[in-house]
């Protein structure tokens, strides 16, 4: 029952994370962003070259604010806990301007956690992918900004 109860916290503490992550998006916090990520964290996008570390991680956060995404949607569609790792897969909608005002994208981002040996969670690796055609729908737990 103890483990149970530990693996419960452990998924309350993930998820309040991924949604501290969300809360600093909407707010274009890119140093609030990057904070969800450990020191050593690394981020692997299609877009992009691979981001290393809370300084490279904010300032791709702020690039990324600057493409003029909004109403983004996150969704946890799996989440693993073993011990000290977590491995977390979200789904997430979000408008960009496009010529004729937005258009809806979609992607999944495959996050790797590790527990911090002062409590909590940090995310350590990030996997970004495009994902075509992709709803939401209305069974997300997802908050929409």
């Amino acid at each position: 029952m103890v483990h149970q109860s530990r693996m419960t916290e452990d998924a309350g503490q993930i998820r309040a994370l991924i949604a501290r992550y969300l809360d600093a998006y909407e707010a274009r916090d890119a140093a609030g962003c990057a904070a969800a990520y450990s020191d050593d964290a690394c981020i692997l996008s299609p877009w992009g070259p691979p981001v290393s570390g809370h300084k490279a991680i904010a300032a791709a956060h702020r690039d990324w604010f600057e493409e003029g995404e909004t109403d983004k949607v996150m969704e946890i569609t799996d989440l693993r806990i073993d011990a000290a790792l977590a491995v977390c897969l979200v789904r997430y909608a979000a408008d960009i301007p496009a010529d004729q005002g937005t258009t809806r994208v979609f992607g999944a981002s495959l996050n790797v956690l590790c527990r911090q040996p002062e409590g909590g969670w940090k995310i350590s690796h990030t996997s970004l992918t495009e994902l075509a055609g992709e709803d939401l729908g209305d069974k997300s737990t997802s908050r929409n900004t």
